[in-house]
Formats: C-alpha cells, structure tokens, sequence
C-alpha cells in the first residue's frame, strides 16, 4: 500500500478519534457502568465511541476488519481479522476507571494492521486535547510536530510508567522499580498514554504484565516511530500480533529509548525467563 492510501487511514482515524471527545464529553458524570469478566470497567461511552468508529470505518473501509475492546468482533460486512489485509484495533476509552472518577487522563487509541503488525497509529489524549500519530516509516507527530525518545544524560532520574495491577509479577517489577536509585515511577492510568509519553520523551521507559492488543496497537508504533524499542518481558518480539489468539489473554510488554529499554529488561527478563 503507497504512503498517500496510509494518509486515507491516518485522516479517518484521527477525525474519529477527534469525535470521541465529544462523545465522551457527552456522558462524563452520568455514564452507566458495569464490570466486565476480566473486571474491568465498562460505560456506556466505551460502547458509544466504538460503535461510531464501527459503523464509520465500514462506511470508509468496507474491506477492512475491526477488533475492539467492547465487543470483540470482526467489521459490521463480517470481515475476518485471520484474512483481511488490514485491521483496526481500537480501546475506546483506555482510562475508563478514571473517565467515571472525573480523573482527568484518559485517552482513545486506534492502531491499524497491515497483515499482524501495526502501520498506522493515534493516541488522543481527551482532556489535554493531545493527539499524536504516526504511519510506519514516516515518524510520529504530537499535534503535527515531530517528537523522538529521549535518553537523559547519565546521572539523571528516570520517570517509568507502569500500571496499578496488583498481580504478582507486576509488583515484583513495581518492587525493584520503586527501590532501585534513579527510577521514579509514574502512572496516568492508560497503557496507550504511558507509551505516547516515551515515545515524546516524557518517559524513559514503561511496562504493563496485564495488558491487552487494543492497549497498544497504536503505542507501539509510536515508540517504535520515535526510534525507542517496544518489546515482551522477556526481550521477544511483540509483532507479528497473533490474531487467532484469545483477544482475552495478556501481551505484557516493556518500552523505552533504546538505552532504558535495556535497563528495564535486566529487571523484567528474570521473572518471564
């Protein structure tokens, strides 16, 4: 596919996710919720801003095939994942826990596949009105502007974004993270936003065990865009994405500038070796 049909996707799923905004304003403070089996949260907004962008893309893309946090399935035309040349993976509202507690981050990611492995990418942050994008080859903006990872001078305290999951291995990293000198620990409660913030340099690094494709689909494209390094636990690949896999089952991952990508690994490859 040439650049300039890459630029079609990237427009659609900037102007939707630019509408997710809105959608979402729509129901802030009175949005239903519910929890789901893997008890995460769930609201009507989620379902709103997912059935816009369903029913969008299959107008635009009638060919392409869409996988999503609420409701896994393929594209209203029945379009398979396994077969479709391209697919889009969207997480609504990654934040949905502080979306209902008025805590002001929380983001809608859209990441778009080219047989299994991410080429098109945006990450808008609703309550900054903070939009970053990339396509593959092309480098990743910040509100049209070029961004890059940062490698901070030696010396220099370095900021790590990861999650608030309780499971075991995610406090044994939390553990070594939390007390070990020069590591500062951040989290905004959005997997997709902690690697928008290390691909522009906020964050040198970030990690998630207990995370799912739609988190970050478009995140990893972004750091990897901005010349950082997306990879398992363990140091593996993440790309090509399996699609016949349960949509369910967690794809851990660790991120960062190519320096603190390997820093983190000497902390996270013990515990998935």
């Amino acid at each position: 596919m040439n650049q300039a049909n890459y630029q079609d996707i990237l427009s659609l799923a900037r102007q939707l996710a630019q509408e997710a905004v809105g959608i979402a304003a729509s129901y802030l403070g009175q949005a239903s919720t519910s929890i789901k089996a893997d008890q995460s949260v769930v609201t009507e907004a989620d379902q709103a801003i997912q059935s816009h962008i369903v029913e969008q893309v299959a107008k635009r893309f009638p060919e392409h095939a869409f996988i999503g946090e609420e409701s896994i399935a393929s594209s209203p035309e029945g379009v398979d994942p396994l077969t479709a040349r391209f697919t889009w993976v969207v997480d609504p509202i990654d934040g949905t826990r502080n979306f209902v507690a008025g805590f002001p981050s929380y983001s809608t990611s859209i990441g778009v596949l080219e047989q299994f492995k991410p080429v098109v990418a945006v990450i808008h942050e609703h309550t900054l009105n903070r939009s970053y994008s990339a396509i593959k080859g092309d480098g990743v903006k910040m509100d049209g502007k070029p961004i890059s990872v940062i490698t901070p001078p030696p010396g220099t305290d370095l900021l790590i974004a990861g999650p608030s999951s309780k499971d075991q291995p995610t406090t044994e990293i939390l553990q070594q993270i939390i007390t070990s000198k020069g590591l500062i620990y951040r989290n905004v409660g959005s997997s997709a936003m902690h690697l928008a913030m290390v691909a522009d340099g906020c964050c040198a690094g970030a990690f998630a065990h207990r995370c799912k494709l739609w988190d970050i689909a478009a995140g990893l494209l972004l750091v990897e865009e901005a010349g950082g390094v997306v990879t398992q636990l363990n140091g593996d690949s993440l790309t090509p994405f399996d699609l016949s896999a349960d949509m369910q089952a967690n794809i851990p991952f660790v991120a960062g500038n190519p320096r603190d990508h390997k820093l983190l690994l000497d902390i996270t490859r013990p515990i998935f070796a």
